[in-house]
């Protein structure tokens, strides 16, 4: 970890993200640093900097950087800490006086930004609490979210708009979401049956956030093109027919519209083009397939109202999912069932807390089969934790795994049956004691999420480290806000403060006389109070306690155990294989084979994607691997490190080809046990690598020009001696052409007999509806396809495993379309189940098309070996049944598990066999499926 001062951390740091969102250190006109904020004159922008105020006798203030408006008025603070402190634990007083001096002279709020070089969060004062952003705001952003928070109006002040929605229920779903919103939350699912009418629920509540003047730009993001369409057509189009619009597309990013709609895949590619508060909301719609793994970054990258729209039953929708939308538990904002959907005549009919002082996790504890597959999923790749080590005692929370969902569910349990003050509507006084710093700043994070209309004044952290804590328990004690305190060791001895009516224990307490000392700190009398407006009632005649960790039992912490290894991605895989071999090098002193290396592994490390948020969030330990001083530390082992610390990266890799990738594992795998001399793995990997260069069609120029060393790598005399080099010689000259690897070695058999047309399909194409035999037409299309390899862009793009744009399938088309010849996706899907990109690859040999059969068997297998730790024999065999049924029909339906062959199963299926969530699963993966591979 990179422990930079504050002045580093500025200059190496907070400058080069302020570079990259507009502001520039050197332009005085958008930029100013170490601004006094008590002698500056802020209305006539007279700035006066530490230079000219410092040795004057002069009350001074001030702050690291004042950002201005094109007018020149102060928009923005940022008060910066070294990289090693919390900036929201220790700049937020300091920054909250500067903000207080520039209203006492403007009148007017500026933003707030706290940032550490590692963490950015952004203060809305106040009108919305702390929120962590991934970058700074353009001006541009600032100076509309300015103009909103001064002219945007309630949104319960508009009705609905009868022309977007005319039902009952679906009314009742945008005033849901808008009520939410208008809390001060930030995001929203929407849960509502197939056919209810969730986009236009959507039009509707984009309708009254626009008129409201909350948004201003709006994004709908589907996770295919025709519910993209969709939106665009039947949504924006028909209800908004005035305003700019526009679809964004591969490689094409325009910034004058204000409705904007597009697919998650194309997104995936350009968010970063925009700036993070370029959008006021973004609409997710199917959000419980699209917002985990590498497309979750869009989501936290847009600093922006999000709904998450999905027609999936809350009862199968993942954990994820409603966390991700700050849900409460597993219930939705909106929802809209079928049986509700059914009852009101809108669908059709098919057939098929109590809260004790300690939430489930810390009475249960966490096992894997509390964990939703992503969880388990982001587990294994991201921290390396193997599901089987995931046993964990109650007593672990906080110390060996956390859930945030815990510490929300603490925070709701205490605001529903907390003492409030006078007129009810605040908690009275209160104290949480927290486990650490840690947990204490994610109390106060959930705090704000789940209450953020008291826009993040209601909660403090008093710890150590916050420079101004004394300053912190003085407005404890004196001023209204904070209304709560959470200590890290720091209130619990000590403070006086009468109106506390709250004690919250967060933290397990082992001390007898500490514990009642933390009582004491709520044990004052009414006749001690003097703030009695803080008081229910008016009067404090007891005090509330609430005991999350069975303070007044006792019991006893066990050990963690040891963890296993597990499955990665090939990039990590590859990664950690070289990392072997470095080790091998190193151990016996061959310095020129590991310097080598160390530049391989370095190559591979500065590969990475910087910009990528995921790389962002470990920058850290990834400058740390890219600092020759790694390998010259004394107290840390670099190969450990690399193992540990940026192997799980890897993941990250851009435009990683699988064949390449694949090839290149083989290879270095191979590499490992001739150092080692694996005898036994070095034959099987041999056999495996000459197989997949016997598989190189060499009728392509670009293989044909490697025909002399591809024939001497196939031969026996090769492999009977191969060596270590000729393993990096094999990676170096072969991994790159791996992308052009047929799936079979042997040539076709040719025999030359006569045969006759079985059945012959016709091909209706072109504007006057011509029909040609199938054969004859396609024989035709590969011809002239053929004829334009060598000229055509997107052919060659084609073969050269290039990104296709959707332009560019376009432009083909057009030259393919003459009066005897006609291709587009219409004509395509007569003879041809792939896309228009396979079909030329497969033209040339580079692809062959499966059957809706294969692909179906292929992604059953590879979801059901991935995650067969979860299942047993009888569950297997009830799956497998599962699958038969589905590939006959090509369809199944959950009301379809209860009938015959099921039935077979006896009565302990499908329930108890399996959970009613798992089987919702199943479900959603079989609908997938049908959606993909059946459906055309």
């Amino acid at each position: 970890m990179l422990d930079l001062s504050e002045f580093q951390t500025r200059k190496q740091k907070i400058d080069v993200f302020l570079k990259k969102s507009g502001w520039h250190i050197e332009d005085k006109t958008k930029v100013l640093v170490e601004i006094d904020t008590k002698q500056s004159d802020f209305i006539t922008q007279e700035y006066r900097t530490v230079s000219e105020t410092l040795r004057n006798s002069l009350e001074s203030r001030y702050l690291d950087y004042l950002l201005l408006d094109k007018w020149g008025k102060p928009l923005a603070i940022i008060e910066a800490k070294r990289t090693c402190k919390d900036p929201l634990t220790t700049a937020i007083t300091q920054a909250s006086q500067y903000a207080d001096d520039i209203k006492a002279q403007t009148g007017e709020d500026v933003f707030i930004y706290l940032s550490n070089g590692y963490e950015i969060w952004f203060w809305n004062r106040p009108f919305q609490p702390q929120r962590q952003v991934k970058r700074f705001h353009t001006r541009e952003n600032l100076e509309k979210m300015k103009w909103q928070n001064q002219h945007k109006r309630s949104l319960l002040d508009f009705e609905i708009n009868s022309e977007i929605i005319d039902r009952e229920k679906s009314i009742e779903c945008a005033k849901r979401v808008l009520e939410h919103f208008e809390k001060g939350h930030r995001k929203a699912l929407v849960v509502m049956a197939t056919g209810t009418g969730k986009t236009r629920v959507a039009m509707a509540i984009i309708d009254v956030l626009m008129k409201a003047s909350w948004v201003k730009r709006a994004l709908f993001i589907a996770d295919r093109k025709a519910l993209r369409d969709q939106a665009n057509n039947k949504g924006f189009k028909q209800f908004f027919p005035h305003e700019a619009k526009s679809k964004v597309l591969s490689g094409s990013v325009e910034t004058d519209a204000r409705l904007y709609v597009t697919t998650i895949q194309t997104m995936q590619e350009c968010y970063q083009d925009f700036s993070p508060g370029f959008f006021d909301l973004i609409i997710s719609d199917e959000s419980h397939r699209s917002i985990f793994n590498k497309w979750r970054d869009i989501f936290t990258y847009f600093d922006s109202l999000q709904i998450g729209l999905t027609a999936t039953p809350a009862d199968f929708i993942e954990r994820d999912s409603f966390r991700f939308f700050e849900c409460d538990g597993k219930t939705a904002i909106a929802l809209y069932n079928y049986d509700e959907a059914i009852k009101d005549g809108i669908l059709c009919d098919f057939r098929s807390h109590v809260m004790s002082s300690q939430a489930h996790f810390q009475i249960e504890g966490l096992t894997k089969d509390d964990l939703t597959h992503n969880e388990l999923m982001r587990l294994l790749t991201e921290q390396n934790i193997n599901p089987e080590e995931i046993n964990f005692e109650g007593t672990d929370f906080e110390k060996k795994f956390v859930t945030l969902g815990t510490n929300e569910a603490l925070v709701k349990e205490f605001f529903d049956f907390c003492i409030r003050d006078e007129l009810g509507t605040l908690p009275a006084k209160t104290i949480f004691f927290a486990i650490s710093k840690k947990h204490a700043k994610r109390l106060f994070e959930a705090i704000n999420k789940l209450y953020p209309q008291h826009g993040g004044r209601l909660a403090r952290i008093i710890t150590s480290d916050e420079s101004r804590s004394q300053e912190v328990i003085r407005a404890f004690g004196e001023d209204n806000y904070p209304r709560i305190a959470i200590s890290v060791d720091m209130l619990d001895t000590g403070i006086d403060v009468p109106e506390v009516c709250n004690l919250v224990f967060a933290k397990p307490v082992f001390s007898y006389i500490k514990f009642w000392q933390m009582i004491g700190r709520g044990t004052r009398s009414n006749k001690t109070c003097k703030h009695h407006e803080w008081l229910p009632d008016g009067k404090k005649e007891y005090f509330k306690i609430f005991d999350f960790w069975n303070n007044f039992e006792f019991f006893e912490m066990k050990p963690e155990g040891d963890k296993q290894g597990t499955s990665e991605a090939i990039t990590n895989r590859i990664f950690r294989t070289r990392l072997t071999q470095l080790k091998y090098f190193m151990d016996r002193g061959e310095a020129d084979k590991a310097e080598e290396l160390k530049k391989k592994i370095l190559g591979d490390i500065k590969s990475l994607p910087m910009d990528s948020l995921g790389i962002q969030e470990n920058l850290r330990e990834m400058e740390k691997a890219l600092s020759p001083k790694l390998w010259d530390s004394y107290a840390i082992d670099p190969i450990d490190f690399l193992h540990k610390k940026i192997a799980p990266l890897m993941k990250y890799k851009p435009d990683v080809n699988l064949s390449e990738a694949f090839f290149t594992s083989k290879v270095e795998r191979l590499a490992v046990a001739i150092l080692k001399g694996k005898e036994e793995t070095s034959e099987r990997l041999k056999k495996d690598i000459a197989n997949d260069l016997e598989c190189l069609p060499t009728n392509l120029t670009i293989i044909q020009k490697k025909g002399d060393l591809l024939d001497r790598v196939k031969s026996k005399s090769f492999w009977e001696d191969v060596s270590y080099e000729d393993t990096q010689m094999l990676v170096n000259e072969f991994a790159e052409l791996m992308h052009y690897k047929k799936s079979e070695p042997q040539s076709p058999i040719i025999i030359d007999i006569d045969d006759i047309i079985e059945k012959r399909e016709f091909i209706t194409f072109g504007v006057e509806g011509k029909q040609e035999h199938v054969k004859e037409f396609r024989e035709k299309i590969e011809a002239r396809i053929k004829e334009m390899a060598n000229e055509h862009p997107t052919i060659l793009k084609i073969l050269n495993d290039e990104v296709i744009t959707e332009e560019d399938i376009e432009e083909l088309e057009e030259t393919l379309n003459s009066d005897d010849l006609t291709l587009n996706d219409d004509v395509l899907k007569q003879f041809y189940t792939g896309t228009f990109v396979n079909f030329i690859k497969e033209i040339f040999g580079l692809y062959k098309e499966q059957t809706p059969e294969e692909k179906m068997d292929e992604a059953f297998n590879t979801h059901l070996v991935e995650n067969n730790k979860q299942y047993n024999a009888d569950q297997f065999n009830f799956i497998r049944t599962i699958k038969s049924v589905f590939m006959k029909k090509r369809h199944i339906e959950f009301s379809d598990l209860f009938e015959p062959p099921f039935t077979n199963f006896g009565i302990n299926a499908p329930i108890p066999l399996f959970q009613k969530e798992e089987l919702g699963g199943w479900m959603d993966f079989f609908g997938e499926l049908e959606s993909e591979v059946f459906v055309l």
